[in-house]
């Protein structure tokens, strides 16, 4: 123990007397790098200053032509005519990123343009039953440009112009428009689309009878024959004198077994010039025993031809209904002598003749 306080003894002492002395610490500065900065700067300006020309190059390629130079190629050779020192510091990576800037392309139209010359092409009539209106659009002729502005024209197209015009068409032509919409739609089997357009044509154009008569066969080949009956009544209440119309009724008649109805549609007017109007009247009449009608009938079709034996066979016939025995025998001579008949009819004429002839005996 006497050992160990004496160490402590001798620590003690020393530990107050030993004054401790802090000294500076000496840090070394470190090296001046100003010149990175400036560097790192000129290689921005240079960087900003080619994107600013690539911008213009993109703005000004649709004036420039295109077997000139890029912009960009343009703008490079500047920057390394005023930075000598600034290009000198930069790596080969730097160098093809300015060097391999896209080229101009040649001026191509936009997508309005595009659309504005598309629309020239569009050229037809409005459909609609309540508009008379239809609007054309034509392409002007481009007029031959000087020779000293060809240079400008070929860096930038110009858009053609444009002349928009307002067309009234008459109410016959939109009947026409409508009426071949309805020939082109039933060369594509659209029956339904057809008659669209054939009652849009007849709205325009209501005495029209070809229109009105195929209107009518169309409701008639759909199974709406009520329909195609009424189109044909309204017609005649139109046009009462006309043949064309009575003659498409009475088939649509007889055809549905209508015969007297048929018969009545034909009884107007008395004096025709169609021998299918004629023959299919004198027809019913005869077959109804309308023996006047078929008499008057009859005589109207020897007018228009004398060498047809049918008329003369129907003449005689109805001569023989009315008591007119020497004139039917006359007719009946007068069918054998022309042609026109079958076989059967040659017959009965034969047996018709000799009955006559034993009865004047």
């Amino acid at each position: 123990m006497s050992e160990l306080n004496r160490r402590l003894s001798a620590l003690t002492p020393q530990s107050h007397d030993a004054a401790v002395v802090l000294q500076p610490a000496t840090i070394k500065p470190l090296p001046k790098k100003r010149w990175w900065y400036g560097v790192v700067a000129i290689l921005i300006a240079v960087m900003l200053m080619v994107a600013l020309s690539y911008w213009r190059q993109q703005s000004a390629a649709v004036v420039a032509p295109a077997s000139s130079p890029s912009v960009a190629a343009v703008a490079t050779t500047v920057v390394v005519a005023a930075q000598p020192q600034t290009v000198a510091s930069l790596t080969d990576s730097d160098r093809v990123v300015l060097t391999a800037m896209p080229e101009a392309e040649p001026a191509i139209e936009t997508l309005e343009m595009e659309q504005e010359l598309a629309s020239s092409y569009e050229q037809g009539y409005d459909s609609g039953y309540q508009q008379a209106l239809a609007e054309q659009q034509e392409k002007d002729i481009a007029i031959e440009p000087p020779q000293e502005a060809k240079v400008a024209l070929v860096s930038k197209p110009l858009p053609s112009s444009l002349s928009i015009k307002t067309v009234a068409l008459t109410p016959s032509q939109l009947a026409e428009v409508e009426y071949r919409k309805a020939e082109k739609v039933l060369r594509q089997a659209n029956s339904r689309q057809a008659i669209i357009h054939l009652e849009a044509a007849l709205k325009y154009r209501p005495q029209w009878v070809a229109a009105r008569q195929k209107l009518a066969a169309l409701y008639y080949g759909r199974g709406d024959n009520r329909q195609a009956v009424a189109m044909l009544q309204q017609g005649l209440q139109q046009q009462p004198q006309n043949t064309e119309l009575r003659l498409t009724l009475a088939k649509l008649l007889v055809n549905e077994k209508q015969l007297q109805a048929a018969l009545t549609v034909l009884e107007q007017p008395l004096k025709v010039d169609s021998i299918a109007f004629l023959a299919m009247r004198a027809a019913l009449a005869q077959q109804l025993n309308n023996t006047a009608l078929a008499l008057t009938s009859y005589q109207q079709l020897l007018l228009h031809d004398a060498s047809d034996g049918r008329w003369w066979l129907g003449l005689a016939i109805a001569q023989e209904r009315s008591q007119q025995q020497t004139a039917a025998l006359t007719s009946y001579r007068n069918g054998l002598t022309h042609g026109g008949l079958s076989v059967a009819s040659q017959h009965f004429i034969q047996q018709r003749i000799m009955a006559l002839q034993t009865q004047r005996i």
